[in-house]
């Protein structure tokens, strides 16, 4: 594995390098001390592994991840951020506590050499819900939601979001653009977004108010919601009532 160094500390940058001396199957290729230089050497020479520090001034190494074109394996390393550490903990991304020992640092680079052996789909979808949880107040709906697109984790805007739909374990996220696929489930998804702006209208489908174009009976109890680009989307009988009480 060849792996990049992101630390704005230059004795943390150092210790890793001097870790890495007795790890066979990693290769330094570079340091970077902030940000940008991160975003610019992963962009380029598309390391396998990186070691990124949480705090840096200016770009965290969360604004990092969303600025990326391709996915390393990602080993974080913070001071003192608790909420992260948990995060990283429950999303099977590694961390290391600074200050660290060898060991503790040998137990992180076995994971990624693990990791690297396997397939790394679910990785990246636990990388975008590990972001999404950093990144989101318990208490407000969040301003950007994290997916998954090909190689990447990209922050999507609710405010491009036309509607939901669930795809299994999974939903569909369709913008005027395009379309995303988040490993968050539909019910979870629907706790996250500003009820003022999404409504349930359906197990399956979740809408946008400022989408809709106009709503017509279905006959059975239940709509037809018309989108403002054609799209039909269903609204079921359970549901209905919530859509009855809206119209004055």
């Amino acid at each position: 594995m060849q792996a990049l160094i992101v630390d704005d500390e230059p004795p943390a940058r150092t210790l890793i390098q001097e870790y890495l001396e007795d790890v066979d199957r990693i290769e330094p290729i570079g340091e970077c001390t902030n940000g940008r230089e991160a975003i610019e050497a992963i962009n380029d020479e598309a390391p396998d592994l990186v070691f990124l520090d949480v705090q840096m001034p200016g770009l965290d190494g969360f604004d990092v991840l969303e600025r990326i074109d391709v996915l390393p394996d990602i080993i974080f390393s913070t001071a003192y951020d608790e909420y992260a550490i948990e995060a990283f903990d429950a999303g099977a991304v590694d961390y290391l506590l600074k200050p660290y020992s060898k060991a503790r640092f040998r137990k992180a680079v076995d994971r990624a050499l693990e990791r690297y052996d396997q397939d790394g789909d679910e990785y990246g979808d636990r990388l975008a819900a590990l972001l999404q949880e950093a990144k989101s107040d318990d208490e407000e709906a969040p301003e950007r939601l994290y997916v998954r697109h090909g190689n990447k984790i990209i922050p999507v805007d609710p405010d491009d979001i036309r509607w939901i739909e669930a795809a299994g374990d999974y939903s569909k996220l369709h913008t005027d653009e395009k379309t995303y696929l988040s490993s968050m489930g539909i019910g979870e998804l629907e706790e996250r977004l500003d009820p003022s702006r999404f409504m349930r209208v359906h197990r399956s489908h979740i809408l946008a108010f400022s989408a809709i174009d106009h709503l017509y009976s279905d006959g059975s109890g239940g709509y037809k919601a018309v989108l403002d680009d054609g799209t039909k989307v269903r609204v079921s009988r359970s549901y209905a009532s919530e859509i009855r009480d809206r119209i004055v």
